[in-house]
């Protein structure tokens, strides 16, 4: 009778022990990324800093393709973690990576002119080439954080975190006090990507790989490609319905609604990252649900449901209250066009707060194909109506079409997860 009380004491110890190497994590790298993005604003002015946010949109776009579905590795690695197979699935998930960052690389650089000719930028298509460089390492170091993450190592995920963003910050301050040349801000970014992914594939063979057993009567390879071609096209949604209001914006207005629009909206998607932190801790446990720990299991889940009520909750009032000040204190009077689209995307920062936990409980239960198609009927919505208000209203326009549209995307996963949940009590 003692024996269950002890396990979960166990797990209970564990994940806030993770929980609190995430919140580390994000309570450190939040600073560093709104510092590199104020001092990016600063120097680079309202239209050069547009035209950076609209280039970068682009390249957000094959950055999150080229993951190709680094969630499947988390996965995998949690499924296996303490396991005789541990060696091999590390072994899997790196070469994976090393093919598809290679691949994406080079799609970049060759498709340099023709994004360049679709954004009508000429002068993006050496970006674009030069962009091939951080694509391949960012993703690597993309990897190396999921990696921990499924081998319940959060704290390894605080050092790639603190290399990658404190080498980007340092790099790119270095770079700006001789030249504003978005190529320049590239080569940075590729430097700190390099230096992060070097170090933590060190750490990640030296302190977590073993030869151990292989698979017999199975190709893992086959499995972890299997799982990530879901999340490979998730990706690409994801990609679309976070991205396509900037590109739209470039597309459909200037450079200085973007400016205005890029600072409101790395506000409202880096906040979220709170949440993420919580789950990143918290949610790879659910990889094992089953109908004898389903009913435990749902109870956590709601809790950390009501606890990211209370938290944003707060986060957003602030938000709302201090967006007229906060804006032009930190960016400068110029930017104080991002205040109006700020308060609106508080609509899309509460969705997606909620979205970190059902996101991931989905993938975690092997429903990723379930969000895609969800994802993808969100980003038909996310699309039309940026079509018909950007036009009209400009940046605003398009933080309220970000906004809609993200409504659907969570009540649909909500509904998955309590269906979920309800198979595996039956």
């Amino acid at each position: 009778m003692s024996e269950k009380p002890s396990l979960q004491k166990s797990l209970k110890q564990k994940l806030l022990k993770e929980t609190g190497w995430s919140f580390a994590t994000k309570f450190m790298t939040l600073p560093l990324f709104f510092l590199l993005n104020i001092m990016l604003a600063r120097y680079l002015g309202k239209d050069n800093f547009g035209a950076w946010s609209y280039f970068y949109s682009f390249f957000s776009v094959f950055l999150l393709i080229a993951f190709f579905g680094i969630r499947a590795s988390t996965k995998f690695l949690a499924e296996y973690n303490g396991t005789p197979h541990r060696g091999v699935i590390i072994n899997t998930v790196v070469r994976l990576r090393l093919v598809t960052g290679v691949v994406f690389a080079c799609l970049m650089y060759l498709l340099a002119e023709p994004l360049a000719g679709w954004a009508d930028r000429p002068e993006f298509a050496r970006m674009f080439r030069w962009g091939s460089l951080p694509l391949f390492f960012l993703s690597f170091t993309e990897f190396m954080k999921g990696s921990f993450a499924g081998l319940h190592k959060i704290k390894y995920n605080f050092l790639t975190n603190a290399l990658e963003h404190g080498s980007k910050l340092l790099l790119v301050f270095l770079v700006l006090q001789y030249t504003l040349d978005h190529v320049s801000l590239l080569q940075a970014y590729a430097a700190a990507g390099a230096i992060c992914t070097c170090v933590m594939m060190y750490l990640l063979y030296r302190d977590f790989y073993s030869k151990g057993e292989s698979f017999t009567d199975r190709s893992i390879m086959k499995e972890v490609i299997q799982y990530s071609i879901p999340l490979f096209f998730i990706s690409i949604g994801f990609t679309i319905a976070t991205e396509i209001d900037t590109l739209m914006l470039g597309k459909l207005s200037d450079d200085g609604a973007v400016g205005d629009y890029a600072i409101a909206k790395q506000i409202v998607t880096r906040l979220p990252h709170i949440s993420q932190a919580i789950a990143m801790g918290t949610m790879p446990v659910f990889a094992k649900l089953s109908a004898e720990n389903a009913a435990r299991l749902k109870a956590l889940f709601y809790r950390l449901i009501k606890i990211n009520i209370a938290l944003f909750g707060f986060i957003i009032a602030g938000i709302l209250l201090t967006a007229g000040f906060v804006i032009p204190f930190l960016y400068g009077a110029e930017f104080n066009g991002a205040i109006l689209p700020l308060r609106i995307l508080c609509i899309y920062l509460s969705c997606a707060s909620f979205l970190a936990y059902f996101n991931s409980f989905l993938d975690f239960s092997g429903k990723a194909k379930i969000r895609m198609y969800n994802l993808f009927f969100s980003t038909l919505i996310n699309i039309g109506l940026n079509y018909y208000l950007i036009p009209i209203y400009g940046a605003s326009g398009a933080a309220i079409a970000t906004s809609i549209s993200y409504f659907p995307y969570l009540l649909l996963n909500a509904w998955e997860t309590r269906q979920v949940f309800k198979s595996k009590s039956q």
